[in-house]
């Protein structure tokens, strides 16, 4: 039985932070611990999704428990979880509820109290349940509020002051030596309209004096959503609104390096990827992707796929360097792969181009791969130079050499 350990996509702790995300988090908690910075303030952490975002925020949680632990009422907020609720508000105060009220000393007991009955009035006006925050302020919700209670006498007005009685408490808190930080991840997986349903709680109702908000964001996703969100008011994407909200909200954005291949290669190789993967480090450095999730799917499926092919009679002989190339293909252009094992010879097709033996449109496709040539063809429109990690999978492939036995190749991946 072999011995197979799989990476999880998981956040890392200290340690295995195999790409030193520890260089950001002693500036972060320094700005955050900082007597001198002033409140309210918002840290937004920018990266794609599989860049380490949720990583780096659990590290700067974890250094902040260690350090600063009685220091901060530390609240961890994963809108992703709430997709199906009505709005994001309610869920947001609750997560600052649930930290209060779990204090192993009951430190917070009134505080958490009091929170609860906002919570509370929040839930049971229907009225307010139904506003869309980005077109309603604290004083329209006053407003409501108050005409609702008129008519049925069962919201108490000071749902009307959300803003000031968060505040109050906060302040309270903040009387005994404690600030709120809010840890929020996930929120580039939500749809556009929550994602502006999130950013606009924020906004209105944690703006507030001793409260810390750090969340991670995909901020072309975030653009996205903005667009959408502003589209029926005639914003266009040359107005950059996703630049000038975020602007509004965030105070420090900081964005992740990227990774480069040398990076690349030092994560391949301290995370213990296995004998295949540890002789092609640099091929893979070329191939793979710069974005850790994509550099473990990669890793575990090869981890696997050495596996299958030292138990598997017949296949000790397969060129290695085929095997990588196509492990790479299958994870990063999943739609690629799927035209490569319908028509194998792409693979060849696709290398011949890449290396200048071939041009796509010239009559040596059909004389070179005849009955598959109007496949070849139109494949070739689609993917040739779709994903830059192609040019050099291709540069030195060796597909043409083992034509005949790519069918073999593709099964044992997947195909």
């Amino acid at each position: 039985m072999p011995d197979i350990a799989m990476l999880s996509d998981a956040p890392v702790n200290w340690h295995g932070d195999l790409l030193q995300f520890r260089r950001y988090v002693d500036p972060l908690v320094s700005v955050i611990t900082n007597p001198r910075t002033q409140t309210p303030f918002t840290i937004g952490v920018y990266g794609a999704w599989g860049s380490g975002k949720s990583t780096l925020l659990k590290m700067v949680d974890d250094r902040l428990l260690d350090r600063h632990g009685d220091e901060f009422v530390r609240v961890h907020f994963n809108p992703w979880v709430h997709r199906r609720e009505p709005q994001m508000l309610l869920p947001l105060l609750n997560a600052l509820h649930t930290e209060l009220n779990e204090d192993p000393k009951q430190r917070f007991a009134d505080t958490a109290k009091r929170l609860g009955a906002i919570m509370l009035n929040l839930a049971a006006d229907e009225m307010l349940k139904k506003i869309n925050l980005g077109s309603a302020s604290v004083e329209k919700i006053g407003k409501l509020a108050q005409q609702y209670a008129e008519m049925r006498g069962q919201v108490d007005s000071q749902t009307g002051r959300l803003r000031t009685l968060l505040q109050k408490e906060a302040d309270r808190l903040a009387e005994k030596g404690r600030k709120i930080i809010f840890f929020i991840d996930d929120l580039d997986r939500c749809e556009p309209d929550q994602i502006i349903d999130v950013l606009e709680s924020i906004k209105l109702f944690l703006d507030i004096e001793h409260v810390f908000v750090l969340i991670a964001l995909a901020k072309d996703v975030v653009d996205r959503g903005v667009s959408i969100k502003y589209q029926p008011f005639g914003f266009t994407a040359t107005d950059r609104l996703g630049d000038e909200y975020l602007d509004k909200m965030i105070q420090l954005p900081l964005h992740l390096y990227p990774l480069g291949p040398a990076e690349v290669g030092r994560f391949i190789l301290e995370s213990g990827p296995g004998e295949l993967a540890g002789a092609h480090v640099k091929t893979l450095e070329k191939i793979v992707s710069a974005n850790p999730r994509k550099i473990k799917r990669v890793l575990n499926l090869l981890r696997v796929t050495e596996a299958i092919i030292a138990g598997t009679p017949g296949l000790a002989g397969l060129d290695k360097g085929l095997v990588i190339r196509l492990v790479v293909l299958r994870v990063q252009s999943p739609e690629l792969f799927t035209d490569v094992v319908r028509t194998p010879s792409l693979l060849v097709a696709l290398e011949l181009v890449y290396q200048g033996k071939l041009n796509g449109t010239s009559p040596e496709v059909d004389k070179r791969f005849k009955s598959h040539a109007s496949l070849i063809r139109r494949a070739l429109d689609r993917h040739h130079y779709s994903h830059d990690f192609l040019a050099p999978l291709f540069a030195d492939s060796r597909f043409e050499a083992f034509e005949d036995e790519l069918p073999v190749y593709l099964t044992m991946i997947g195909g």
